[in-house]
């Protein structure tokens, strides 16, 4: 599932035709009534605006590609495809001085395929070795492009849930001692948005009632032994909950944030299930010491 940002949340998809057209004072692209938007908060090739044709050089080719494929398919979409959009499409299909085209006209995967013979400009987009640290990121300013390399680059570390740039915000706080994940509540949403952790409606209700706070569960996930000894947990599961722990770790931003598991505390179930278990040998030794 394509992460959400704040462009596809507030971008609002309208069908109207786009339009280009060459004039004395530059190219000029419209999006119904209105000159579309150049999308350098995308990825920043050419500040002056769009060109297309064969004569139209890479970077005004490959921003008119990102303007084009961003509405349609999403930004994470448009830098991942735009260099071969611009040849495919852009370059090829859009040769007159004046066009007009529907969405419909471009959604050929073959546009967004490498196709031997052609030359296709370079994918500029920077990778997550060209992103300065998360520390060093202006989150505020970065386009889209280097906010996708920041999310892979600290994947294994990253909330993969919701809105990329808010839990990039998130994780960025946690480092810096402004949030502490440890703190919150448990909540069922929040279970079922944990990768990893694939147990039953019942078994997350179970840890819902059970654990206070994100970090106590966190800590007996990750560190705790057997699972199983928690009264609604069953071996199933228990032998499913492990697999939950990366999952954990990019809530918390890291395994360093989350909390030791004292191996003392037991919640109230497990006492009560070690005590039955005590009872109930008890009991059976007793009536083989009657039988004796």
């Amino acid at each position: 599932m394509p992460a959400k940002t704040d462009y596809s949340r507030k971008t609002k998809w309208k069908n109207e035709p786009y339009q280009g057209e060459r004039g004395v004072g530059g190219n000029f692209v419209y999006a119904g009534d209105n000159l579309l938007d150049k999308h350098l908060f995308v990825h920043r090739l050419a500040p002056g605006g769009f060109d297309w044709g064969p004569d139209a050089s890479d970077e005004k080719a490959s921003q008119l590609a990102i303007a084009l494929l961003a509405p349609l398919k999403g930004v994470d979409y448009a830098v991942e495809h735009y260099h071969l959009f611009a040849e495919n499409f852009v370059r090829r299909e859009l040769t007159d001085d004046t066009w007009e085209i529907k969405r419909q006209d471009y959604r050929s995967d073959e546009y967004v395929e490498a196709i031997d013979g052609r030359d296709h400009p370079e994918n500029t987009a920077p990778g997550p070795e060209d992103v300065p640290d998360l520390e060093d990121a202006d989150l505020e300013s970065i386009t889209y492009a280097a906010e996708i390399a920041l999310a892979e680059k600290y994947a294994e570390v990253l909330w993969q849930s919701g809105n990329r740039r808010e839990n990039l915000r998130r994780l960025k706080a946690i480092w810096s001692g402004e949030e502490d994940p440890a703190s919150d509540a448990v909540a069922s949403g929040t279970l079922y948005r944990i990768q990893g952790l694939d147990i039953p409606s019942n078994a997350r209700s179970t840890l819902v009632k059970q654990f206070d706070s994100m970090g106590e569960l966190a800590a007996w996930v990750c560190y705790g032994r057997n699972h199983s000894q928690l009264a609604g947990i069953s071996d199933a599961s228990a032998k499913k909950i492990p697999n939950a722990r990366p999952g954990f770790v990019q809530y918390f931003g890291g395994t360093e944030h989350i909390p030791e598991h004292d191996t003392r505390e037991m919640s109230l179930s497990e006492m009560s299930n070690t005590r039955g278990d005590t009872a109930q040998q008890t009991f059976t030794s007793t009536l083989s010491e009657a039988d004796e």
